[in-house]
C-alpha cells in the first residue's frame, strides 16, 4: 500500500497547528481513541478568529473489511444507547458537542482521516458540521458499497477521498462558489468518491448512484 501522505493528502493547502489550545482536547481526544480503537492526532487548521477548524487523524490497526464487520456488529464506533432508546448520535458526534460545550470559539472539522492497514477514508468537510452530521452514514454507506467499489471484493483502494466532483460541473462555477462558501447539501457526499487503486495510474470516480467505477477528470476539495 503507499505511503499515507500521498496523492490526495499531497495536494492539501492546510497551514496546520499541531498544539491546539483548546479546553478539553485531551479528553476529546481519548474518547475517540476509545470509540475508534485508534490513536488519534489532532491539529488546527484555523485562518480566522471566529472558530477552531480541526484536522482529526486516526490510525487504525484493522483492515477496512475488519471495521465494516465492527460496524455492523456495533463494536467500532458504537452508537450510545438511553434508557429507553438507541441514540442516533455517533460517539464522535457526541465527543464533539462535548468539546464544544467547554469552548467559547466554535469548533469545527476540517477534515478526517482514518488510516487502516490496507486503506485510507479521507473525508472533507462541505458545509458546517458536515462531518460530525454526517460520519455514520458515510461509514454505513461505504459498508453498502464495499463490494461495488472493491471491484468485486478483488482489490481494495488504497485510498477514498469524499467527496469528489466532476469537472465539468464547473462550467459555470455555481458549483465551485457553492463549495468555497460551503453551500453544500449532505448530498453531494453520496454522489461521487475519489478512489486510488495500485492497478490504477491515477485516481478514479466512484459513481454511487450507479454503482460503478468510472474514469474521467474530478475536482478534489483543496482550500
Amino acid at each position: 500500500m503507499s505511503n499515507k501522505q500521498d496523492n490526495f493528502r499531497d495536494n492539501l493547502k492546510l497551514k496546520l497547528d499541531d498544539n491546539p489550545q483548546i479546553k478539553g482536547l485531551t479528553a476529546f481526544r481519548k474518547s475517540l481513541e476509545k470509540d475508534y480503537f485508534s490513536n488519534v492526532a489532532i491539529r488546527n487548521c484555523s485562518t480566522d478568529n471566529t472558530r477552531e477548524n480541526l484536522v482529526i487523524e486516526m490510525d487504525c490497526n484493522f483492515k477496512l473489511v475488519e471495521v465494516l464487520s465492527h460496524l455492523q456488529k456495533g463494536t467500532w464506533g458504537r452508537i450510545y444507547s438511553t434508557q429507553n432508546s438507541w441514540s442516533k448520535s455517533s460517539p464522535f458526534s457526541k465527543a464533539l458537542r462535548s468539546l464544544n460545550e467547554l469552548n467559547r470559539r466554535r469548533i469545527d472539522i476540517e477534515e478526517l482521516s482514518i488510516f487502516l492497514k490496507d486503506s485510507s477514508i479521507i473525508i472533507k468537510n462541505i458545509f458546517e458540521n458536515s462531518i460530525e452530521e454526517q460520519l455514520r452514514q458515510i461509514l454505513q454507506t461505504i459498508a453498502e458499497h464495499y463490494v461495488y467499489f472493491t471491484k468485486k471484493l478483488t482489490e481494495t483502494p488504497y485510498e477514498i477521498y469524499i467527496p469528489v466532483f466532476e469537472e465539468d460541473l464547473f462550467e459555470n462555477d455555481t458549483k465551485l462558489k457553492n463549495i468555497r462558501a460551503g453551500n453544500n447539501d449532505k448530498k453531494d457526499y453520496f454522489e461521487y468518491w475519489g478512489l486510488y487503486f495500485d492497478s490504477e495510474k491515477d485516481a478514479v470516480i466512484y459513481d454511487l448512484k450507479n454503482k460503478s467505477i468510472i474514469f474521467g477528470d474530478l475536482f478534489m476539495l483543496n482550500h
